[in-house]
């Protein structure tokens, strides 16, 4: 919320005080009043689409040296939309991710993302086993009927995704999701999921904050399409985002051991000139 300066600093300045407010506020971020609306923030995906992303991950046992040479190994992974398929009902994306670090096949991991609202409906990823590796399928069902955001399961790999709509507005918001293990429909009879409590804020954030953030590309945009900051907390994990209008992820994003980075969007239509 903007604050109502010019009639605060012409109170100020009758006491004599008014340089010192000044100076007290320009070393304040402003947020930018340019704030783009959901409706603009909304990822447009169609089939063909990818997009690469840049992860930097810092191990928790670790200190010191060992934290910074850790963060000089950055990950590159491909994201892209390969056909729409169903999870229960819900006509879905289907994202497929893939490792792009040099002889790394595994672990490759699908996204089933419902059409209408972007909320996750499953995520089917692969974990290390001493055999090789073992997949693993965890599904999301909104009980009320209301989508929700939801907090992948992973760490190393942000998964998450907030939830853009027209009719919301800014601030806090609260939502209700459930988890349980397996593809969508197939839970056991009796079997309970886990409750998840997730709180999502979207804010508008300053420019000068974001600048060393996001990844050079998208750093010379700033100045038409100011970003919006998105932060998700559920339980004792946090998640910030920072997403800008026209791009199919967000430009930064981190989970407390993990920043994520957009590096490169590759439309379907330019596979299709190639």
């Amino acid at each position: 919320m903007q604050k109502k300066a010019v009639s605060l600093v012409a109170i100020l300045a009758v006491g004599g005080l008014a340089g010192a407010f000044a100076a007290r506020a320009a070393d304040e971020p402003q947020r930018d009043t340019r704030s783009p609306s959901f409706e603009q923030l909304i990822p447009r995906w169609e089939l063909g689409d990818s997009w690469i992303v840049e992860t930097v991950s810092q191990p928790l046992q670790m200190r010191g040296e060992a934290i910074a040479e850790s963060r000089l190994r950055p990950i590159q992974w491909q994201f892209a939309v390969q056909r729409f398929e169903k999870a229960l009902s819900d006509d879905c994306y289907r994202l497929e991710v893939k490792c792009l670090a040099k002889g790394v096949p595994q672990p490759t991991t699908v996204l089933w993302v419902d059409k209408k609202s972007l909320a996750i409906r499953q995520i089917q990823t692969q974990i290390p086993v001493p055999e090789g590796f073992q997949t693993v399928t965890q599904s999301y069902e909104f009980s009320s009927g209301q989508p929700s955001p939801v907090l992948g399961p992973l760490s190393a790999l942000p998964l998450d995704l907030p939830l853009f709509s027209g009719n919301q507005a800014k601030g806090m918001q609260s939502f209700m999701y459930e988890t349980y293990t397996g593809p969508p429909g197939e839970k056991a009879v009796g079997e309970l999921g886990f409750a998840h409590q997730v709180e999502q804020q979207v804010e508008p954030v300053a420019t000068e904050q974001v600048k060393g953030l996001i990844h050079e590309t998208y750093t010379k945009s700033l100045t038409e399409q100011p970003v919006v900051e998105v932060k998700l907390k559920s339980g004792d994990r946090q998640v910030r985002q920072l997403w800008q209008p026209g791009l199919p992820w967000p430009v930064y994003s981190k989970n407390g051991s993990t920043e994520c980075r957009l590096v490169k969007v590759i439309p379907a239509e330019e596979k299709t000139d190639r």
